[in-house]
């Protein structure tokens, strides 16, 4: 069985793919706070290198999750901060351990869309892996650095490092439902976060997926559900919000303008949730 160790474990997104994947593998959390789950724990601070050493073991993948999950709290230069030096931090780990993969939650805010300070559209829908990265922000700077991290340790040992890119993340829990059905109903306001979405154990699955992936540098993929949140088809939404952005290839029906069609062709995944299932 392989082992696991999982940054950022006992968070919201965290704890739910701790737990999805203990069914398969052996997994252990790293975190400045404590799980309220069985399983494996070392309290660790990503920003301060030196709180790893509590770490006895050496493990099969790292999947780092922790960090700040958006600049709307916080002063920038501390999202910047945490999210890059963490994601350094826990390289170097990895490197040090010889541990053979380490997987990074990115973000589609890498595209630099959802936190904007000056208008800034797609060129083209539904947006992949070609698309520009021009982040305005410093969450969505954090985590292209964190990737151009990724690459740098890729190039230099012998690791397999892999960036999945997350829209937002839904989860099914009381707060974040009531959340969710007013971000449905309030749709327009939200164009700038394309409305992509992505069910938190089909982020588990996407994990599930990247570890068995097999390569040897560095690779990156967008994790998006099939549909969009607002249930309306996406021709619409485009043709009322991004007049004249082309549209490259058919989008029927409520599609996520963000495509996972690499996702699904290299690394097997395979949504399994659309929006009205969180609410059930």
């Amino acid at each position: 069985m392989k082992k696991v160790l999982i940054t950022g474990g006992s968070g919201l997104v965290g704890k739910y793919v701790a737990m999805d994947l203990a069914a398969d593998y052996d997994v252990a959390v790293a975190d400045r706070t404590e799980p309220g789950f069985d399983v494996k724990f070392y309290k660790v601070d990503v920003t301060d290198n030196a709180t790893f050493k509590v770490i006895p073991d050496t493990f099969d993948v790292v999947l780092h999750l922790a960090g700040i999950p958006h600049p709307l709290n916080d002063p920038e230069e501390t999202v910047f901060h945490v999210n890059t030096f963490g994601t350094f931090n826990t390289l170097q780990f990895a490197a040090a351990r010889g541990v053979p993969k380490v997987i990074l939650a990115s973000s589609e805010s890498t595209l630099g869309f959802a936190f904007a300070k000056k208008p800034h559209n797609p060129l083209y829908f539904p947006i992949d892996e070609q698309h520009p990265l021009e982040p305005q922000d410093a969450y969505g700077l954090s985590k292209v650095c964190s990737e151009e991290i990724l690459k740098s340790f890729s190039r230099g040992y012998d690791m397999h490092t892999v960036a999945l890119r997350f829209p937002w993340i839904w989860v099914p829990e009381d707060k974040e439902r009531q959340q969710y059905r007013k971000l449905i109903s309030d749709y327009p306001n939200w164009s700038k976060n394309l409305w992509a979405w992505v069910n938190v154990h089909d982020v588990s699955q996407a994990f599930a997926r990247a570890i068995e992936f097999r390569s040897a540098n560095f690779d990156r993929f967008f994790i998006t559900a099939d549909d969009n949140w607002t249930g309306f088809p996406a021709t619409e939404l485009i043709r009322k919000f991004f007049k004249g952005v082309q549209v490259v290839h058919s989008m029927e029906g409520p599609k996520s303008l963000i495509s996972s069609d690499l996702a699904k062709v290299v690394l097997k995944y395979s949504p399994k949730y659309t929006a009205s299932d969180i609410f059930d």
